[in-house]
């Protein structure tokens, strides 16, 4: 028996005044059940009779005994929540299935969506009804500027729709029938129904998709994958009902600090315009053609990737001599971007490259690169505070204290990687000068402690292609010279002189060389890990050394072996797989599609990357579960207000809010137990994962390293 499950609700920010105005459930041979309620229009404000609720509470209550099936639960029951709490708190996990979490394990590289499942799967097209409920509305929605000024249609900027952009036609599905009601329409009116006969398939279309789905993944053998990360649906909603607790005063200190650097930065590049004649008019974004003139007109920096530019003197140049492509690039003025810029200053750096290329003012546009990638660097850190204060709320009675709810997405991406949005907490930067882990921490009373899987998506190809001299690094990482830094070993095999040279003086490479040779190798080394081959000469540019790639290949044949592996699997068949987890499937990973280039194969640069990052994922995912677990039953045994919560997964650390205790030492044999935990999954995979671990007392940026092992 399966029961289909479906809302409609007045906006996505559930957390900010949106509430369902529709509820719908298929029964298996016994059809569609729904619940469709008036919403006032001055308020947007649905007006739910207590009866309709219990009728839906009962029909979901657990003596059903019937399979839920539902496209994304997490926000239908987040939606279902606002109306009655205990639909949260006693929501059957364990019968849930989700149809989106199924068609990403499926198909990793294709759209999930209900509507293009369905075309692809079951043949069935429900965009129709979408297509009617949409001229309804934007019609309704004419009407009601037009004759009812005061009704809240949907619009960005309200409120209680703080995500809310340009497309929020669908926020007022419930308005045709409110306009049919105030116009006094007949009751044939198409209006009367429209937002019936859109909802009403949905949730009939969810149960038959998932019982091809199961069929489908029972016989490409994914069944059991697919049972254990329906796990991860509960612990995400969990993560998204507590949110993660900000300090407002910090906001304001770090956006006065940001504001004046950018300003300062702003000036500077004005300045040196100034000298040379141009009157410079700084992008509200990232780019214009004043600065695009500034640079390649008065300074006559060299066009790169065929990009083309007429000057200011009517020659023309067409670039030359990078691979460095901008994918967002729309036309074929030359680019600006991060990476461009890299490679600008890379060429400024060098006297002999800058007098070859006739650049003009050499030190000038240094100066200018310089401050306008700080610029950029802080709008953007003040774009991403400001969206903050937009969706915050206030947190509990602490004054000057505001949680997140961010959404969090499991299937936001082709590998295992999340993402998450309104707001983005998986771009909380903690780069030098732009760390905006300050504003978060704990609130009073609490303290964080965050855990970090230590360089695991290093770990898992030095030890899956048996590449002994990385390998030995993680054995022994109090051992010198490396001490178990693979960057330290790059360097010493790239540099060996000037790697020779600290040893002699006594001083380490990567502090004498951070912002240059360090940094350059350590962003070549993840060039390598995911795929860069050495024909395109991209990891080379990383490391700022031609022929980089081909040393480091003649020295670690096995890991090139590795990815020369992956890059022809992909190619035969179209994916790779994760490593597999004895204690899911031994024999399976989770697989992740790779899309095909131009010319039909898979591009080099991917295959490795999925394989690593996905592993690398599925290997948080089971810690999010374990520790989740875990913190249930501490939580049912500890005291009242004494909850311990997972907050946040960024990657390949965990952020966890508990209980202030009188010393950092009294949450520690939680903390120890979470550790054990996380590293479990290592011999799920059979490579040693260790855990680090830091304590949070004030903030998400200040922590203290503990020195904890099992």
């Amino acid at each position: 028996m399966m029961t289909g499950v479906d809302t409609e609700t007045t906006g996505k920010d559930l957390r900010h005044g949106a509430k369902p105005y529709f509820v719908n459930l298929f029964r298996e041979n016994q059809g569609v059940l729904y619940w469709e309620w008036a919403v006032d229009p001055e308020t947007r404000e649905p007006v739910i009779p207590a009866a309709d609720v219990d009728e839906i509470e009962e029909e979901l209550s657990p003596e059903k005994s019937s399979l839920l099936i539902l496209q994304n639960p997490r926000f239908d029951v987040a939606a279902l929540s606002t109306v009655r709490k205990s639909f949260g708190r006693c929501w059957r996990w364990k019968d849930t299935r989700d149809t989106l979490l199924a068609a990403h394990l499926i198909r990793s590289n294709e759209p999930h969506d209900l509507t293009s499942t369905c075309i692809k799967y079951l043949g069935i097209d429900i965009s129709r009804y979408e297509r009617a409920l949409k001229d309804a509305c934007n019609e309704a929605r004419r009407i009601a500027r037009s004759r009812y000024p005061t009704w809240r249609i949907a619009k960005a900027g309200l409120k209680e729709m703080p995500s809310a952009k340009q497309t929020v036609w669908k926020y007022d599905g419930w308005l045709p029938r409110e306009i049919a009601r105030a116009e006094g329409y007949p009751e044939d009116h198409p209006w009367w129904s429209v937002l019936k006969n859109y909802a009403n398939p949905d949730p009939e279309a969810s149960v038959l998709l998932y019982k091809t789905q199961e069929r489908m993944l029972k016989e490409l053998g994914l069944w059991k994958i697919y049972l254990k990360r329906l796990q991860v649906l509960q612990v995400a909603s969990k993560m998204e009902n507590r949110g993660i607790t900000l300090n407002d005063a910090r906001l304001a200190e770090m956006m006065e600090t940001y504001q004046m650097e950018s300003e300062v930065s702003s000036r500077i590049c004005t300045n040196i315009a100034q000298t040379v004649g141009h009157d410079l008019i700084l992008p509200k974004g990232s780019v214009n053609n004043s600065i695009r003139q500034l640079m390649f007109d008065v300074f006559r920096l060299p066009m790169l990737d065929g990009s083309e530019w007429t000057y200011a003197d009517g020659t023309q140049s067409r670039g030359v001599g990078s691979n460095r492509k901008d994918k967002r690039k729309k036309s074929n003025v030359p680019s600006l971007s991060k990476a461009h810029i890299a490679h600008y200053e890379e060429i400024l750096a060098d006297r002999t490259r800058s007098a070859k290329a006739g650049i003009l003012h050499r030190t000038k546009a240094q100066a200018c690169l310089k401050h306008l990638a700080i610029k950029r660097k802080r709008d953007t850190a003040i774009s991403y505070m400001e969206s903050y204060r937009r969706f915050w709320r206030p947190f509990g009675k602490q004054q000057g204290w505001y949680v997140l709810h961010p959404s969090l997405n499991p299937t936001g991406t082709y590998t295992l990687r999340w993402s998450s949005s309104n707001p983005n907490e998986q771009n909380i930067s903690k780069q030098e000068g732009f760390n905006l882990r300050y504003i978060f921490g704990p609130a009073p009373g609490r303290e964080w402690w965050s855990l970090d899987a230590e360089n695991i998506e290093l770990r898992i190809p030095a030890y899956e292609s048996g590449e002994e001299e990385m390998v030995r690094l993680f054995e022994r990482p109090q051992e010198p010279p490396f001490f178990g830094s693979n960057h330290l070993l790059i360097c010493s095999v790239l540099h060996p002189e000037k790697f020779a040279e600290c040893l002699r003086d006594g001083v380490s490479f990567k502090d004498r060389y951070k912002s240059t040779w360090y940094q350059w190798t350590k962003n070549g080394n993840f060039a390598v890990t995911y795929g860069a081959v050495e024909e395109s000469g991209t990891a080379d540019r990383a490391y700022h050394m031609p022929g980089a790639q081909r040393i480091l290949n003649n020295r670690f044949k096995a890991f090139k072996r590795l990815n020369d592996e992956y890059v022809a699997q992909a190619n035969q068949r179209g994916y790779v797989e994760t490593l597999p987890d004895k204690t899911v499937d031994p024999k399976r990973g989770y697989p992740l599609y790779c899309s095909r280039a131009e010319w039909g194969g898979v591009l080099p640069t991917v295959p490795l990357n999925y394989h690593v990052q996905g592993t690398a994922m599925w290997w948080m995912m089971k810690a999010m579960i374990r520790c989740q677990n875990y913190l249930d039953k501490l939580n049912m045994e500890a005291s009242s207000g004494r909850e311990y919560h997972l907050v946040m997964q960024v990657h390949d650390e965990l952020v966890f809010d508990f209980p202030r205790g009188e010393t950092p030492q009294e949450n520690l044999l939680v903390i120890l137990e979470i550790k054990r935990l996380m590293e479990l999954g290592g011999e799920d995979i059979s490579i040693p994962t260790p855990v680090s671990c830091e304590y949070h007392a004030e903030n998400w940026a200040e922590g203290v390293k503990i020195g904890i092992a099992i």
